[in-house]
């Protein structure tokens, strides 16, 4: 039983391990905040044991200053002594009422009574809150004694408008151990529940850095929060007890803390030795199984009873499926201490009777591999005959496992060289790249120079250093392989990866020709091609000037849900020409196929799909689509070391923040895609400077704008119109910066190149661009005509935001002009756009012409008064303008019974029941 000291401030010290918990530490402090003003406050915090609840508490009382706090604690031990949790109260107060006092030295056989002893706790609650709110946290409730908990509750649910935050700390809410009223309260309204999941990988992550001495990747944290759910206790233990390189390892199998190790085995003990045997069967199987096949391995004609046990004993759980029952392990910590605790020869029988039952190639070679005793040249090349098999069909984490095992299995010499260069291969697909670095470097010194200088090259271009992956590439190429290839000898498979990797490499530099040039060659027979070739190959096309061409390529490619494995990355590339050339439906429906069929494939691969998927969409005016997915990717690459590609995703997810004036967030992904940049990744520098001067136009500042995009205008670039596009960022910037000279110069290569290629979505910017340009001339007809030309763009595609744009400079310039009326009907349908996508920074532009139009400016802030949502809100201008139902559902991208439901809606919260009435009540609102 622990007793603190009542104190003042912050004398508890913080735990220096501590990590995560930004949410709940933030409702704390919310509040206490609360408590600070009168208002009490009773959190509950709830978890299994081990999950940081009494961490996290301590956590927040570290923290706290001029305050009151005090702290008690129940326990197993103590649960039938009365009153041995809230006597840890009356030995903290110097001044606690009697009855609250005297349970730290109770008389023989004097038991108070609860009701007594709550009363007395609210007594000496109301004395400290007079100098300063009290802090009172209860942990482990669910061990306390019966009469202090009948005395908290008298005391907890009396607490109204006091200055004291209670803190009750429980495994259960509704634990049968707590008396009916402690459980009503726990779980009424009255009482704010913060129920704890375990620590995520990145916090897990964060959690072995603090604890040393290595960091974890972010595979080996993702494996073990898997293995441990996140529990914090567990994960802690592990990371204290388990060597750095088998953590590091994410092909070494972990065990369980020993600990829990301990306690599992102590449950195992009190079964039979039936079901002795057939956990022990399930522990070598794997995390589940089929039962029929786990009481063959046990060798139990009829396993339910020791089933029974099991499951009664929380160490395995069963369920159906259509084949027949499965059992698997309640959590993998206990699959691990029944597996760990057997010996070398049980473990080895076990495995051979394994791999004769099952009937998967990879799980049988798992069971030979584990049973050999000494392994031999034949079972190593058939581990590497597996792992080529699961790469080739894109199944990189089993790849990963099989090639790494087949490379320590191989003695030094050639054969070991090219299993690394495969394997390294497999370990950059599986967002592994600190593991291919470090097993590149294993590469003979005095080996092959192609496979040499492949791993290298391939390990340099994935992080970032695409001048350093050419130069390795070239050399590969060079020692005689990609020449005695074409030829019909030397080695297919790494003239193929060479080739794939120079063609990626050529993308990032911008050089569309080369791109498609090298992925020709590495689909030239005998190769096989890798994961990216008929991607470069399509998007090399592109960039280098020939989307037709590309589209033509990939026209006969089925709908990713019928497309084989093989299909996959030129489906990505014809949604990527697709989106270059404007059709964004096509665009959007390849992309959302290979998002669903897509996630067993490569982190570059996804990334990829993610990030044009939300290029797609934001144009499209799908703004939280958009956003979300280019948050996937961003984090994609950041968890899975993408550097390469890192600068692109960032760039993209900062698009949405941008133009929803959300500033931090936008200046966040910028920054990360600065800090990716690299010499010779045209393609990050380009994206990054675009991001960055997206960014500056959402804030009207010009002069950023200029500075970030005036070096692209010294770099040979591709020959796309949409790639390109930022040129009429920056002609708008110059022209707002008073030089019309440099932005027509600027302006007129984007123009040729949009005619050219019929690009509309470059046509229409371009002509916004163009017509400010006119207006700054004074050229006013000249200018108008180019406003009307690029609404008449943007009526032939589905680009919301930029039609947006260009209403509200058109409106503008025709407010200038004194034509008010017409201005107002452009600003009011850049209005509602504007509205809609939340792009408040041009919003608020745009009422301001509104008002200096002479309209009446209704935000929807204005209605949310009347209870009206944001959505709600847009209906309503619209019906109230004269709009139809269905005009108004056109409008908004939405179905006409969805616009029926949000009117109805309407009318009910406004009281009213024709448009009429509706008119006249926006009609109030805006004068």
């Amino acid at each position: 039983m622990a007793v603190h000291a009542l104190r003042k401030g912050p004398e508890r010290s913080r735990d220096e391990q501590f990590v995560g918990r930004c949410r709940e530490l933030a409702v704390l402090h919310a509040q206490l905040g609360r408590v600070c003003e009168g208002r009490s406050s009773l959190v509950v915090l709830e978890g299994p044991a081990g999950i940081g609840k009494t961490a996290l508490a301590g956590e927040f009382l570290s923290t706290i200053e001029n305050a009151i706090v005090l702290e008690c604690s129940g326990d197993e031990g103590e649960s039938e002594l009365p009153y041995g949790m809230l006597g840890q109260l009356g030995a903290q107060a110097q001044q606690a009422p009697e009855a609250l006092a005297g349970l730290a030295r109770p008389a023989t056989g004097v038991t108070p009574d609860p009701l007594v002893v709550g009363a007395a706790l609210l007594e000496l609650l109301a004395q400290l809150q007079l100098g300063a709110p009290v802090v009172i946290a209860i942990d482990g409730v669910d061990w306390a004694d019966l009469p202090s908990l009948q005395a908290l509750t008298f005391a907890l649910r009396r607490l109204r408008t006091d200055r004291v935050l209670a803190i009750v700390i429980v495994r259960e809410s509704d634990h049968p151990r707590l008396p009916d009223g402690l459980r009503r309260l726990l779980r009424s309204s009255a009482a704010l529940r913060l129920p704890l999941g375990g620590l995520s990988a990145r916090e897990l992550q964060a959690l072995s850095a603090r604890l040393g001495p290595v960091r974890l990747t972010p595979q080996a944290a993702e494996r073990l929060h898997e293995h441990t759910k996140g529990v914090s206790l567990h994960a802690r233990a592990l990371l204290q007890q388990v060597r750095a390189e088998t953590l590091s390892d994410v092909d070494a199998p972990l065990p369980a803390p020993r600990a829990y190790a301990t306690l599992v085995r102590g449950r195992l003990g009190e079964c039979d030795t039936a079901a002795q045997r057939l956990l022990t069967a399930a522990a070598v199987l794997g995390t589940s199984a089929p039962l029929h096949l786990v009481a063959r391995m046990a060798e139990l004609a009829e396993p339910l009873p020791a089933l029974e046990q099991l499951t009664g004993a929380k160490l395995l759980v069963e369920w159906r499926t259509g084949s027949g029952v499965s059992v698997g392990f309640p959590n993998p910590l206990v699959r691990a201490a029944v597996y760990h605790d057997l010996g070398p020869a049980t473990r080895r029988r076990l495995h051979l009777l394994a791999a004769s039952l099952v009937d998967d190639v990879v799980h049988r070679l798992h069971h030979r591999l584990a049973a050999a005793d000494q392994v031999d040249g034949d079972l190593v090349r058939e581990v590497a005959l597996v792992g080529r098999r699961q790469a080739a069909a894109g199944h990189w984490a089993g790849a990963c496992g099989c090639l790494t095992r087949a490379v320590q299995l191989t003695e030094d010499g050639p054969e070991r060289d090219r299993l690394i260069a495969e394997t390294v291969e497999a370990l950059l697909a599986a967002g592994r790249p600190g593991d291919a670095e470090a097993l590149a470097a294993q590469v003979a010194p005095g080996g092959d120079p192609g496979v040499h200088g492949y791993a290298q090259g391939a390990v340099a271009l994935v992080a970032g250093r695409v001048e350093e992956a050419v130069r390795h590439l070239d050399d590969a190429w060079a020692h005689g392989r990609g020449e005695a290839c074409g030829r019909g000898g030397g080695d297919g498979w790494l003239a193929s990866a060479v080739a794939g990797r120079q063609a990626m490499a050529a993308l990032l530099k911008g050089c569309g020709a080369d791109a498609a040039r090298w992925a020709e060659r590495a689909t030239c027979p005998p190769c096989d091609g890798t994961e990216f070739v008929r991607f470069a190959r399509l998007v090399g096309l592109g960039l280098a000037g020939d989307v037709e061409a590309g589209l033509a390529e990939g026209a006969e490619l089925p709908v990713p849900a019928q497309a084989g494995s093989g299909e996959l990355d030129a489906l990505l590339g014809r949604g990527t020409l697709r989106l270059w050339a404007d059709d964004l439906a096509g665009a959007q429906a390849d992309l959302l196929g290979l998002l669903a069929v897509g996630a067993g494939r490569s982190a570059p691969f996804q990334l990829l799909v993610a990030v044009a998927l939300a290029q797609a969409e934001y144009r499209l005016g799908r703004w939280d689509d958009a956003a979300g997915h280019a948050e996937l990717g961003a984090s994609t690459a950041d968890d899975f070391g993408q550097t390469w590609l890192a600068s692109y995703a960032h760039a993209v997810a900062a698009l949405v923040p941008a133009a929803r004036g959300e500033w931090e967030r936008a200046a966040t992904h910028v920054r990360a895609a600065r800090a990716a940049c690299s010499p010779g990744n045209v393609s990050a520098q380009v994206s990054t400077a675009a991001a960055e001067a997206l960014v500056a136009t959402a804030r009207g500042d010009h002069d950023a704008v200029v500075t970030a995009l005036t070096p692209l205008t010294r770099t040979d670039l591709p020959d796309e119109p949409t790639v390109v596009l930022w040129r009429t960022l920056l002609a708008d910037a110059l022209v707002n910066v008073g030089r019309p000279e440099e932005a027509e110069a600027v302006l007129i290569p984007c123009e040729l190149l949009a005619l050219d290629r019929e690009r509309r979505s470059v046509l229409a910017a371009a002509a916004r661009a163009r017509a400010g340009l006119h207006a700054s001339r004074h050229e006013h007809g000249e200018a108008e005509i180019c406003y009307q030309v690029a609404l008449e763009h943007t009526a032939k595609i589905e680009m919301p935001f930029e039609e947006a744009r260009i209403q509200l400079a058109y409106g503008t310039f025709l407010r200038r002009r004194g034509r008010r009326s017409a201005a107002a009907e452009q600003l009011e349908a850049a209005q509602l756009t504007l509205s809609r996508l939340g792009a408040l920074p041009y919003l608020e532009q745009c009422d301001l012409e509104l008002a200096a139009s002479g309209r009446a400016v209704l935000r929807p802030q204005d209605t949310a008064r009347l209870g009206l949502t944001p959505q709600e809100h847009t209906v309503a201008v619209l019906i109230s303008r004269g709009l139809t139902n269905r005009q108004a559902a056109r409008k908004l991208v939405l179905s006409v019974k969805t616009v029926e439901y949000h009117l109805s809606h309407i009318y009910t919260k406004l009281g009213i029941t024709s448009r009429t009435a509706l008119i006249g009540k926006l009609s109030d609102l805006g004068e």
